[in-house]
């Protein structure tokens, strides 16, 4: 599984020490000094980037205008559509809206919902209009099952043979989120998350199993911060 590391621009080191070449830009930070420029130069050296929508952070997604000129700039693989969170019908809405705005080679989904069932009603939807990849978002875990009951619903109706699949981000514990999402489904594409920074910003090992909040560019200790990227690389790719 490939591994994003969410960050601001005080953290492009680790990036680059790791020769991390899956990104997930956020659409929130473009005016960050630094920050959209530095996607702009992974665009020549062949890295896969996807773009968010900002809806993690807000509540609602950028205007889609702005989505798509940050995917231009970046040169962007993927787009994620805009979505609303835990909210079926208003993520169906949007979707309809925008969904034609954006390639469909290029379409990221992420369902919404407030149960399963209304997360499944949103993820047929979505599917319907044509999506390349399905990303589950960590508001997921808290739900009966977490985010392997998502998997087993996607199996479960066979979406799993024609979609990639996205991990946004984690809940609790990223190295157990990880092992747990992996025994079910071995051939998840990818997850992002800040997570190895935050926990170096609290001074503790990813492997303690705590939470621990990102603060966007505070500072870090980079061997801790590097540790705990090694532990999640480690972690997505168990058998290297």
């Amino acid at each position: 599984m490939k591994y994003a590391l969410i960050t601001a621009p005080n953290g492009f080191i680790l990036v680059k020490d790791f020769g991390l070449s899956y990104h997930l830009v956020l659409a929130q930070y473009v005016s960050t000094p630094g920050y959209i420029e530095f996607y702009e130069t992974r665009r020549h050296t062949g890295d896969f980037i996807m773009v968010d929508n900002g809806a993690a952070e807000f509540g609602k997604p950028i205007g889609i205008n702005d989505i798509l000129s940050i995917a231009e700039r970046v040169g962007a693989d993927e787009i994620i559509v805009p979505d609303v969170l835990g909210d079926s019908e208003a993520t169906i809405a949007l979707a309809k809206e925008t969904y034609w705005r954006i390639p469909m080679m290029k379409r990221a989904v992420v369902p919404q919902g407030r149960d399963w069932a209304s997360w499944f009603d949103c993820l047929v939807e979505l599917v319907a209009l044509g999506c390349q990849t399905i990303c589950i978002a960590k508001r997921y875990e808290r739900l009966l099952g977490g985010r392997v009951r998502a998997l087993q619903i996607l199996a479960e109706n066979h979406m799993l043979l024609n979609h990639h699949i996205h991990l946004l981000g984690f809940d609790q514990d990223p190295i157990e989120e990880i092992r747990r999402a992996l025994a079910f489904y071995p051939d998840i594409r990818g997850v992002d998350s800040a997570a190895p920074i935050a926990y170096a910003q609290k001074k503790i090992e990813i492997s303690t199993g705590v939470h621990a909040s990102y603060e966007w560019n505070k500072f870090y200790p980079y061997e801790l911060a590097s540790s705990n990227v090694n532990t999640i690389l480690n972690t997505c790719n168990p058998e290297q």
